[in-house]
């Protein structure tokens, strides 16, 4: 940039400053509603447009550390409180359309997952006779791999949740239950909400291509994810088209830089 010129002046190189900066500043707190909280606050104190312009650039970034930036701005926007309210929200959206930033607009919409989910007729009769609370202390502590397997397979949200709180969870037990087909939605939320595993690439992609994913969760994990696994979203006829657009926008503009 010549000396003496607005730094405004391009508009390109001001979003990536912008971008930079709020990654900078979320990643500088802890991981979950504090960071999301501060990335509300950050939305709501930008011009829309800037903050449109923001998003974009950060979505378009590959890094790590902008992946996690992104799905602090991803939960800020999931979860409207005062600082980002539906009427903010709004405008976000109209700035986003008029710019034509698909993979903005995508993370204020919802609409229903590919499949519907019904409960299997078969159930496991042994784990029917557990109560709620106890099935949920098993999956918090219990060590043996082989119930912690049925209670997964069982699929209720309210365990799968201290189930993902195990220490001796792995990530490819993690992988399996975002993979299970047919699933609760709410179970995939679950593990789209976990600290410990949503930023997790694999975890993230087996939730993303689960057709019984709710598409707004889908559509939010999509610009924290690699190339790699964007291409492999673009090209599943399994998931809602939607997804799919997305992520063969992202993949595009991020290997056109």
């Amino acid at each position: 940039m010549k000396r003496g010129t607005a730094p405004d002046a391009d508009p390109s190189a001001r979003a990536e400053a912008d971008a930079e900066a709020l990654t900078a500043r979320l990643l500088a707190l802890e991981e979950g509603a504090i960071r999301a909280r501060a990335a509300a606050r950050a939305l709501a104190a930008m011009e829309a447009t800037r903050a449109v312009l923001a998003m974009a650039a950060l979505a378009r970034r590959p890094a790590a550390r902008s992946r996690a930036a992104m799905a602090a701005v991803g939960q800020a926007l999931a979860a409207p409180g005062p600082d980002l309210d539906y009427d903010r929200l709004a405008v976000l959206y109209a700035a986003a359309a008029d710019e034509g930033f698909l993979e903005v607009t995508s993370l204020f919409v919802a609409p229903p997952a590919l499949k519907a989910y019904q409960e299997p007729r078969d159930r496991d009769a042994s784990l029917g006779r557990l109560t709620l609370g106890h099935k949920k202390a098993l999956a918090r502590a219990n060590r043996d791999p082989d119930l912690l397997a049925r209670l997964a397979a069982e699929g209720d949200p309210r365990v799968v949740r201290e189930l993902l709180r195990n220490p001796l969870v792995t990530e490819d037990f993690a992988v399996r239950i975002a993979a299970r087909r047919p699933c609760r939605p709410e179970t995939l939320r679950a593990v789209f909400e976990s600290r410990r595993w949503r930023t997790r690439p694999a975890v993230a992609l087996a939730v993303a291509r689960n057709p019984y994913a709710e598409t707004e969760v889908a559509l939010k994990i999509l610009p924290f994810l690699g190339v790699r696994d964007l291409d492999d979203v673009s090209q599943d006829g399994a998931v809602h088209h939607l997804v799919r657009a997305l992520a063969g926008r992202l993949v595009a503009r991020r290997r056109a830089r």
